[in-house]
């Protein structure tokens, strides 16, 4: 008889979390109205107040820092005493900063709000070469053109046609060049926003994040804002939300029904950056795959039910093909999605030219290439610090595998007790299933603390390097906690005897899969709607009790909210999606139906974290990035996995070769993965990895930047050739050489 339990559990969970995001939408359509009523007042306060700044520079507060008041400074440690109020304004001051402080409700704290004129932002656009993009009409009338000095010709018409065969692109389209700030002649080719200005509200942020971190000799400020609120002088450091641009942005993001695919990720990305706008493109691109591959996952499952639950049923094998091409295909138009939006932000060659993070300790020395000062950390400490992080590493994996065996002699234990039994149904199962899903998550939890502390003591230069780092330790520990498991009910309890499996071994594993994948979502989901809104709640009641001087201002009720850390923040967010993808991929054999959950969580998953980003947590400060990074390679190696398990499953643990000897079944196991492994390589070699209108846009840039802004003659540019300076050509010729010395 077909047993549809799943289903029915499938169906009821969607249920509930559909009418969760059904609740979380309505308070937060009630939240847009109240923050609509008070940007009305703030405005209308506005229009009474002369603020000469916003009126000069179309902009006003961007950044707030929040400091301890102490009452008796013998109360502050030596590093509190070090980085204390005074000395963070004077050095703000100093390097070109206006600064407002006031006291919070309570009088216990004391917020700094912090603003940049414009033209100290375009000087240090111009000092880190700051990429923005041109004007298409002005660059294209400056082309047409050409460029002279005087009466001397610097460079003569370039005429790119419009329209080409090989793209489907304008020339003047996506074109981003450094920023230049004493060449007026290049200054009108800038693309001005709507705020009048050639910076978006991010861009400002990144620059004015550049002079608090940057070099005194560079005109910076020298202050490691991160380090200093880890060492408690500081009690926080966040970006104002800009009120009008983020409920703009709710307006066109938090809605109930959206296409994965018709997200707003360009004004996502010019609202919080590059980074968190190529996490929700990828999670966009992830889950609108997952659409195709859930509906052919569900007329799977179909079949399976037909044939009494039976996971062994004939079409598995084939849904196991399809799913190790669809893992390919999927992998690859990211590539091509993640190059194209590149190339459409600015991106390309990101990681070429990043900065060294402000936490990156070394010695000054000259450099053996250039010969200027830069920070040297000796390769040797390097390593054993590596060494050191993976002793570390490898213990805690095996404490998860300890963990683990622990779990499966509970579950053998209470398999045992009659009174466990319901109709026929052993709950010891079902019992030790849950409590794996309980530990993977805090164990999940524990290590990540421990991860993060392991990649701060390995002292990485770059943002990218230390996020590489973090990736690769945390996705080995997950990897291992996340599917020990269920590695050993598919490759171990087969072939136990004081062990074995409760019927079919492919059946306990679609029992285990299905209970820890479902447990995992709606956990993950429940948890990210409930904890922000109590911490806010709580917050919010806590700093409205004891004297209050008055009431909370804008800036110290965004303080109130979580923070959402423009690092960490989109790495968990890619850790739980990788993982996923796992389960998703490498035993679907088993489990037909987790491509139509994982669609269902991450259509929820989208919208939760719209709302989470929007409403209830502090602004982040924007980084940019050109790619996902290790990510992808993890997901490379996550699909080649999946092809490898699935491989196993259908010739070792299920029962559809069951008839053939071992020596047979090793070789239809060699056959289906290295056949399988074979297409997936010769999809992968007819798909490029960048569109070839992505390859022509980026010479095109490349060319055009070298004539606008370097000047770089042609070989045809004839006016290049100053004639005053040149002698009139000797067309004679002599008889013979008269001087041939």
């Amino acid at each position: 008889t077909p047993n549809y339990v799943d289903i029915v559990v499938i169906v009821g969970l969607s249920g509930l979390l559909f009418y969760l995001l059904y609740v979380l939408l309505k308070q937060s359509h009630v939240w847009r109205l109240q923050n609509k009523q008070r940007v009305k007042e703030v405005l209308d306060q506005r229009r009474h107040v002369r603020d000469e700044f916003r009126t000069e520079n179309g902009y006003s507060w961007d950044f707030c820092m929040v400091f301890k008041v102490y009452n008796n400074r013998d109360n502050a440690t030596e590093l509190q005493n070090k980085w204390n109020l005074k000395y963070i304004l004077r050095e703000l001051t100093r390097g070109g900063f206006q600064t407002k402080s006031f006291y919070s409700a309570q009088a216990d704290e004391v917020y700094v709000k912090i603003r940049a004129p414009l033209d100290r932002l375009l000087r240090e656009a111009d000092r880190i070469d700051l990429k923005l993009p041109l004007n298409p009409e002005n660059l294209k009338k400056l082309l047409k053109e050409g460029r002279r000095e005087g009466n001397k010709e610097l460079w003569g018409p370039v005429n790119i046609p419009d329209t080409s065969v090989e793209t489907p692109l304008s020339p003047y389209d996506y074109i981003y060049a450094r920023y230049e700030y004493d060449r007026p002649e290049v200054a009108n080719l800038y693309h001005v926003w709507d705020n009048h200005t050639v910076f978006r509200g991010v861009d400002r942020l990144k620059l004015m994040y550049s002079i608090m971190t940057a070099r005194k000799v560079d005109g910076g400020c020298n202050l490691d804002v991160y380090r200093i609120i880890k060492d408690g002088a500081m009690l926080g450091f966040f970006p104002l939300h800009d009120k009008l641009e983020l409920l703009q942005l709710q307006e066109k993001w938090l809605v109930y029904c959206q296409y994965p695919w018709d997200q707003p990720i360009d004004d996502v990305k010019n609202y919080f950056g590059e980074k968190i706008g190529l996490y929700f493109l990828w999670l966009a691109h992830y889950t609108s795959w997952l659409m195709f591959a859930g509906v052919i996952g569900f007329f799977c499952w179909i079949n399976v039910a037909v044939e009494g639950n039976d996971p062994n049923a004939v079409i598995m094998p084939y849904f196991a093909t399809f799913m190790a091409l669809w893992a390919t295909l999927f992998l690859e138009f990211w590539k091509r999605k993640e190059s194209r939006y590149a190339m459409m932000w600015g991106m390309s060659g990101f990681e070429s030219e990043e900065q060294d993070r402000p936490q990156f300790e070394g010695v000054t020395m000259a450099s053996p290439v250039t010969g200027q000062d830069y920070l040297y950390f000796p390769r040797r400490e390097s390593s054993k610090r590596r060494a050191y992080s993976l002793s570390i590493i490898s213990a805690f994996i095996a404490l998860v595998v300890a963990v683990v065996g622990s779990i499966f002699i509970l579950k053998l234990v209470l398999s045992r007790i009659k009174a466990l039994t319901y109709e026929g149904t052993q709950l010891g199962g079902i019992i030790a299933a849950i409590a794996n899903a309980i530990q993977i998550q805090v164990m999940n939890i524990i290590y990540g603390g421990v991860a993060i502390k392991l990649t701060n003591y390995e002292n990485h230069r770059t943002d990218t390097a230390y996020e590489d780092s973090l990736i690769g330790k945390t996705f080995v520990f997950q990897f291992v906690n996340s599917f020990a498991a269920l590695f050993y009910i598919a490759f171990v309890k087969p072939f136990l005897l004081i062990d074995p499996c409760l019927g079919p071994c492919l059946s306990e594993l679609q029992t285990n899969l299905g209970t820890i994948f479902l447990t995992r979502l709606a956990l993950g989901s429940t948890l990210k709607v409930i904890i922000p809104s109590v911490m806010s709640h709580l917050a919010d009641k806590a700093n409205s009790k004891g004297n209050v001087i008055h009431e909370l201002t804008e800036a110290e009720k965004e303080f109130n909210l979580m923070e959402y850390h423009v690092m960490l923040g989109p790495f968990q967010d890619y850790a739980e999606a990788a993982i996923q993808y796992g389960y998703a991929t490498m035993f679907v054999a088993a489990y037909p139906l987790a491509a139509i959950m994982s669609f269902v969580n991450n259509y929820i998953e989208l919208r939760v974290d719209a709302w989470k980003l929007l409403q209830q947590s502090r602004r982040p400060e924007p980084r940019s990035a050109e790619d996902i990074g290790t990510w992808q390679s993890i997901l490379e190696i996550v699909s080649i996995f999946a092809m490898i398990i699935n491989a196993a499953l259908i010739s070792f643990t299920g029962t559809f070769v069951v008839n053939y000897t071992w020596n047979v079944r090793a070789w239809i196991f060699m056959t289906t993965a290295c056949g399988i492994y074979l297409m997936k390589v010769t999809v992968a070699a007819f798909i490029p990895d960048v569109p070839p209108e992505v390859t022509i846009q980026l010479e095109r840039q490349d060319y055009i930047i070298g004539k606008v802004l370097d000047n770089i003659q042609d070989e045809d540019d004839d006016g290049l050739i100053d004639t005053s300076a040149v002698h009139v050509a000797d067309f004679s010729v002599k008889f013979v050489d008269d001087d041939q010395l």
